[in-house]
Parts: C-alpha cells; structure tokens; sequence
C-alpha cells in the first residue's frame, strides 16, 4: 500500500495544477450553458421531432379545426432534460366514445402513480405534476380502456393534438447533480489520457489532447444550454457505473499499471499453471452465470479470470501466428471429419426438426416454385410476401423441381450452405491466425447450436455468412494480385442473400485496410486489385442497384420497420436504446440469449460453456494485441454486430449470426494460444495433458451443442409453438395419401378444412396434389370410398358435428397426432374406413419415439 501511495502521489502532483485548470475550462461553458438554457419542451403532432418523444402512437391524422396524433391504449411521452427536477406537463387531449362515459387516463413514471383523470370527447387541456429520473429518459405512461370505432381496426386510446412540460425551479448556475459529473467527465478522462502519455509523446500530440479536451468542454456547455436535445441525443445511462468507474480506473490506472506489471512477472515465473488456472476458472464463472450468479459479479470475476490467463500468457514481443504454411496430412483429415460432421448435424432429421415449418419457409417455397414454373418471373429482391433478396430462392428452385414441395426439400439448400460455413471460415481464418487455430475455430463453428438452429430451416441468413467468409478468404490472399475481384464478387452477392449482406462491403473496405496497414506501398501495390475489385462488385450488384432505384422504399421496407429509430418502446428512446443493444448482446454469449424460440433454444447463451470461455479468452487476447492480427476477428466481430445493435429486438440471432464466425474464430485462437504456449514451457506433463484438453474440449462443445439441439429444443414448447405444427401436420398427411407405396392409402380421399387450405404452409406441402375442401358445411365432392376430414384442433362442436354430418353415416373419430409434448392434438380427424386411421399412423410413426414427438 505505501508502494502504491508513492506512485499515486508522484503522478498526481504532475498533473495537479493542469487538473484544476481542466476542471475550469470544463465548468466555466457548463454555468454559461446553464444560465442560457432554454428548459420548457414544447411539441406540436405535427412536428419533425414528434417521434422523439411520442411512443405508442399512430400516424399524424386531421380534422376540420386540429391536427392530432391516436395514441395505444398503452403509449408514453418522454420528457427530455428535466434530470431530477419535477416537471410541469401539459396535454391536450380529446376521447371521443359511442358511449356516454368517458374514458380514464392513468399518467405513471416507473410505476410511480403520476394521475388519473376523465378524457372529455372535445378537446382540453389537462396538466399534471410529475417527478423525473435524475439519470436517463423520464418516460410518462399513459394507459387507458381499448376503443376501436365502427370501420376502423385499430385500438385507440386517446387523440392528442400539443404537448408541453417545464421545470417547477427556475434555471440554476449549472445542470442538476449527476448531468454536471456526466458532462465534466468526457473532457477529464481525456486530459487523464494526454497525463499519461505526455512524457512519451511529441509536443503537437500533447496539443491534439488539448484541443479535444476544449472541445469536448465546448459541447459540454452546448449540452446544458439545450438540455432538451441533449437528453436525448446523450442520455445519462449506466449511472453511477457511468462515469465514475471509469474516471476511477483512469485515476488509478499509472499505479496500477506498474502493480501489473510486476503481478504479470511473478505470474509467468509459475509456468503454465497460472494460464489454465485462469482458463479454469473462466469457464467455472460461465457455468456459474448459466445457473443463476448474478450478472455483475459473474462478469466482474470473468474479466479477472481472463486478465489473470492473459498475465500469464502474453510475453513483451506480443501475440505471434505462424506463417500460412502448405497443409498437412492431419490438417486435411481433421477439417474432413469436421465438415463432415456439420454436414451430417445439418442434415438429420431435416425433415422434421425443427417440428414444423414456419410460414415464412413456406412463402419462399412457394416463390421458389414460382421462379421455376414461370420464365417471365425472375426477381432480384422480392418485397411482398418476402422482403428479401432472391438469391435463396433461386438456388431452391432446381431443388424442390427435382425433389417436389417437402420440409426436408425447402431447408435443403440453407443446411448445406451451413454444413459449409466452418469449412469457409477455415479458409478465412487459416492466412490470419495460422492452420490449427482456424481448424478449432471451424469445429466450434460446425456445431455451434446458435448455427444449427439458422441453417436448418429454409432462411437466407446462413448463405450471407457463407459467401461473405468465401471472400474474406480470397481477399486476405490475393491482395497485391489481380484475384480481388473474385473476393468482391463473392461479397457483393451476400447483397443478394440476406439484410445484413448489405454490410460486407464494409466489412470488405475495413480488412482490406487492416491487411494493408499503414504501408503506403503496399496500398500503390494494391491499387490496381482494388480498382479491379470495386468495379467486379459494381457489376455484380448491377441488377440490385436497379431495383433500388426503382424501389427504394420497398427495398427498406423491412429494415426500417425493425431498426431503432421507428422503435415503439415504452421506457426507452434511441439513444438509449442502443445503448442498451450493446449491454444486451455483451451479455448474449454467457448470460441470455435470443428469446425467440425459432431462432435459438430461449434465452440460453449463444456459445456452449467451452465454447465460451474460449471465446471470453480470445477477446482479451485480440484487445492486448491490438497491432497483432489477433485484433483481426474482434473488429469483425464488432462491425458484424451493427445490424442487431441498430435494430429491435435484442440480442436477435439472425440479425446478429455475422458474429458467430469471429466469435468462433476468437474461440479457435485462444484454444491454439493456449496449446503453443504449454507446449512451449519446460513442463512435459502439461505438454502431454494438452492433447487431451483439446479433445475434451472439442468432444465436450460438440456434445452439449447436440444434446441442446436435438434433444432439449424439441420438446420445448416455446420452440415447438413458433412453427406451424398444425398445418405441415395436414401437409404431412396429405402428401403421405398422395405418395405411398401402399395403393389402400393412395386410395384414400383426403379433404381440408378450408381455413387451413388458404394457409401458406399447407399451399406449399400440397401445391401439386388435388386436396379436398370442407367450407364448414359440405365437402367439394362426394365421398364414395375412404376418405379423411382434417379440422383445426380449436373448432367448435357445431363444426365437428357439420363435419362429421357431411362424410355421412359411416364417419367416425379418428386418433390424430400429439404436439410434441402429449398434451394436445395437432387437428382433429374423422374418417370413412379403417385406412383413414392407418394413413395417420403411417405418416407420423417414422417420428414418433418414446412419445408423440414427430
């Protein structure tokens, strides 16, 4: 402790005078700022800025005398600036209702009752007194009964037409509390920096951190001078970690360092223990955080658990990859066995897992047939009933001409486009980080659960990541050469492919310049291949560029629905929200997960624990080699990550799945990271355990990823019930009548209640069979031999009854199938004769296991 009060007073009286003179250029424009700020908020319907503060409302609508905007019955006003200071709002509001009584409004903050009170049906103006977060937005949330008017689908709450609020005090001589630390903060941490590095740096880079800290100072007094804007475009968040964490490491960061320093000597002098120490005790924190630690502590012990391994491991001439060598007998095996085994976890079951097709698989059968029965339909990007590229659907149109319309046919494509996606990331990763790391990387990634659930159905998400790591792998090569235009070939198709294709042209640019560096030869060398690769890609996208300019707001469509900005959030704007993306997906990989049954099994953690805890490595070892290619895959990684952290829905699997193959590649690094360097010590027992640690790991990943898949997922109910278990049920039966070998059950006359015939799934499943109709009161011909009545499962008893009244006298009950846990059926079935009931048996006994699970 007197070590370190030495070091802390030494650097503190080399700054302390320029500490107090910062503390004066940042205070100074705060109280300006704050004797000029403007406080009140005021909003029209009508204005640019209204979705700023308006959410759960609908488009701007008019009248004879007002423009308003109808509110949800849930919706909420943010108030923007106020940090802590109460607020005096205004509302003017109308609620017209058929009936007599008007409706009530209850006004909350954080479940804090704010009011409530009568909406009149003209318009009023109506205040309330409202307290305010002292870090953050302040959302109002207004609730009121449901009202949906003759003629109008909508549920309506109530119409507002203006909206103001100010704060009770007058203006101050600076902003409230916790507002004056956020804005000071961003200059000081600046200033710790220039403290640190000014005896190592020039004298103009001393004067670049002066004149960012000025400028810094500067908006800051911008901020408290607009407090209304600047609550919005810089929200107070992560209070009190943010800022005073940081200004508390900053502070302590040159004793500290030197505290490192000699931690990290004695750590090496331990040998290799001290790295699988580490290591072990990262993954013994995964495993904890799975089963319930809390969040704070789990990652506070991880991130020491990975320092310590780090410590242990980096030596002063940093993070070294062996050269791209020419591949090796064993290399070849090991990547065939892995390709294999993506291919054959790719490839089981495909028909019926995931149980069920979703209607969107359907839709992109259905446009794939198209494609192929029609030669004047050849789409570039399909935006009704799709809202996406059509490469996929290209690509499934000899497939299901060939095969016919099946579950397993549809998913075909995506699954191999899955099944190669380590053997590209191989490829990508080899030239980086060296063939064994790119190996392991590869294995973690064929059966990483987070891409079995993407590839096994029929989506475009998996084909993007698979040509965009294609051409990573031909551009990390080639640069210097005339083959860069088959990488940028390669990446403009991803455009075709899914949303986030849209991003490979950035990901291209941003490890084009990390390969090159700073060299400027290497960049004139380079110069022709680049040119030659912008215009392959130009080319390349010549048909999307068209559709763009022809429909420019079809074409985003889709993404403008889900991204931030139009976000309906009820307790967080943009800004914040973003924010609050980025914590989320931090946590996606050990803590929870993607919800969404159909994109991953529900809330689990995207990465298996080893998988994890490797990972968790990787990104330690890529942030302390930054100016190693060990920083390759983590700029990847975070440029992958755009798409979901700019959208809804938080973490989202495919939005986010461009992060598997650098997540997978970390993983790989750190894993090989590990193996070098017992391999390296003096120690022979770790060298011989080592081989077995990789095995484990890689058996031990493989396993939990199958076991997750294959055998936790189905019998989920929350992954199960996201599909159309119902209507690739009817598809099933309707197909097995029409295909068996058996010529009784060819015989057998099926008809379909006519609310599931219209259905996409059960049009794609039967599209080239002649299925009967039900419409609810008779069938679409007579019965004269066996025949089979599908019902949904939810009819009433009228709609039993009328069916069983149209098959006639000889109609009786049949045993349908079982969702996958037992506990309903899939539909409801009556038959003529004894094979109605055989068809059934026959077409769902090939699933069926110890249970009803088909």
């Amino acid at each position: 402790m007197r070590w370190l009060s030495l070091q802390s007073a030494r650097i503190t009286s080399s700054v302390a005078l320029d500490s107090v003179l910062l503390l004066l250029l940042a205070i100074l424009p705060l109280i300006l700022g704050a004797r000029l700020a403007r406080l009140d908020q005021r909003l029209s319907v009508e204005d640019p800025n209204a979705r700023r503060v308006l959410a759960g409302f609908y488009d701007v609508e008019r009248n004879p005398t007002d423009l308003f905007r109808w509110s949800r019955p849930e919706a909420a006003l943010f108030l923007f600036g106020f940090d802590g200071r109460p607020a005096r709002v205004m509302v003017r509001l109308a609620a017209p209702r058929d009936t007599a009584d008007p409706p009530v409004l209850s006004v909350s903050m954080r479940g804090r009752p704010v009011g409530a009170f009568a909406v009149a049906p003209g318009w009023r103006r109506y205040y309330l007194l409202t307290p305010t977060d002292p870090a953050g937005d302040t959302p109002l949330l207004l609730r009121t009964a449901a009202y949906r008017p003759p003629g109008d689908g909508r549920d309506l709450g109530v119409a507002l037409a203006e909206f103001a609020a100010w704060p009770i005090t007058g203006s101050a001589w600076l902003p409230p509390p916790i507002r004056t630390i956020f804005l000071v903060s961003f200059p000081f941490l600046i200033w710790l920096i220039c403290a640190w590095h000014a005896p190592h740096r020039a004298s103009g880079a001393t004067l670049l951190y002066r004149i960012a800290v000025a400028l810094l100072s500067i908006a800051g007094g911008s901020a408290a001078a607009f407090p209304a804007e600047a609550g919005y475009l810089l929200p107070t968040v992560g209070w009190p970690w943010w800022p005073l964490l940081p200004l508390a490491l900053a502070l302590a960061w040159r004793p500290a360092r030197l505290l490192l320093a000699r931690t990290a000597k004695r750590l090496r002098a331990t040998g290799i223990s001290a790295a699988w120490g580490g290591a072990a005790l990262a993954l013994a924190l995964i495993v904890a955080l799975r089963l319930g630690l809390p969040p704070l502590a789990g990652m506070s012990g991880l991130v020491a658990a990975v320092a310590l391994t780090i410590l242990a491991l980096y030596r002063d001439e940093g993070l070294t990859f062996p050269a791209e060598q020419s591949m090796q007998r064993n290399e070849v095996l090991a990547l065939a066995v892995v390709t294999v085994a993506a291919l054959a976890l790719r490839l089981y079951r495909l028909d019926d897992l995931p149980s069920g097709m979703w209607r969107d698989e359907a839709r992109h059968g259905l446009l794939a047939l198209r494609i192929w029965s029609d030669s004047t339909y050849r789409p570039v990007y399909v935006v009704a009933g799709a809202d996406l590229p059509a490469l996929l659907f290209y690509l499934m149109a000899p497939v299901l001409a060939l095969t016919g319309p099946g579950v397993g046919a549809a998913r075909l494509v995506s699954a191999l486009a899955g099944a190669l996606m380590p053997l590209a990331l191989w490829w990508a990763a080899r030239p980086i980080l060296g063939g064994r790391a790119a190996l392991y990387g590869a294995a973690f990634l064929a059966w990483a659960s987070w891409g079995l659930s993407m590839s096994r159905w029929a989506f475009p998400a998996t084909l993007d990541h698979l040509l965009e790591l294609t051409a990573i792998g031909v551009m990390w090569r080639a640069l210097g050469q005339p083959a860069p235009w088959r990488a940028a070939a390669g990446m403009a198709l991803a455009a075709y492919a899914y949303h986030t294709g849209r991003l490979a042209p950035l990901v291209f640019a941003a490890l084009t310049a990390v390969r090159l560096g700073r060299d400027a030869g290497a960049w004139r060398r380079a110069l022709p291949a680049l040119g030659s690769a912008a215009m392959a890609g130009v080319i390349v996208l010549l048909p999307l560029l068209a559709f763009i300019a022809g429909d420019f707001e079809g074409y985003n469509r889709r993404t403008g629905m889900v991204a931030i900005s139009n976000a309906q959030s009820l307790e967080k704007r943009a800004v914040a929200l973003v924010l609050d993306n980025i914590a989320r997906y931090l946590g996606m990989w050990h803590i929870a997960g993607d919800p969404n049954g159909r994109h991953h099994a529900p809330g689990a953690p995207m990465l298996d624990p080893l998988a994890g805890t490797c990972f968790t490595l990787g990104v330690g070892l890529a942030l302390v080699g930054q100016r190693s290619k060990a920083f390759v895959p983590l700029l990847w990684l975070g440029l992958a990550l755009i798409p979901g952290v700019l959208s809804t829905n938080a973490p989202h699997a495919m939005r986010s799945l461009g992060a598997l193959a650098p997540s997978c590649m970390l993983a790989g690094m750190a894993l090989d990271t590990l193996i070098r360097a017992t391999n390296s010590a003096g120690s022979h027992p770790w060298r011989r355990i080592a081989p077995v640690v990789v095995a484990g790991t890689l058996v031990v990943s493989l396993s939990f990823n199958a076991w997750l898949y294959f055998v936790a997922m189905p019998g989920n109910p929350a992954v199960y019930n996201e599909f159309d278990q119902t209507e690739t049920a009817v598809g099933r039966v309707a197909r097995m009548a029409a295909t068996s070998n058996d010529p009784r059950l060819r015989s057998i006359r099926v008809f379909v209640d006519r609310r599931l015939i219209e259905r996409d799934t059960v049009r794609f499943l039967t599209g080239d069979l002649i299925i009967g109709v039900f419409d609810g009161v008779r069938l679409s011909e007579t019965v004269t031999g066996d025949a089979l009545l599908i019902l949904p499962p939810d009819v009433s008893d009228g709609d039993r009854k009328a069916a069983l009244e149209a098959l006639g006298l000889a109609a009786h009950e049949l045993t349908p199938p079982l969702l996958p846990n037992g506990e309903a059926p899939l539909f409801l079935a009556y038959g003529v004769g004894e094979e109605a009931q055989r068809l059934l048996d026959a077409t769902f006994s090939l699933a069926r296991h110890d249970g009803p699970l088909w």
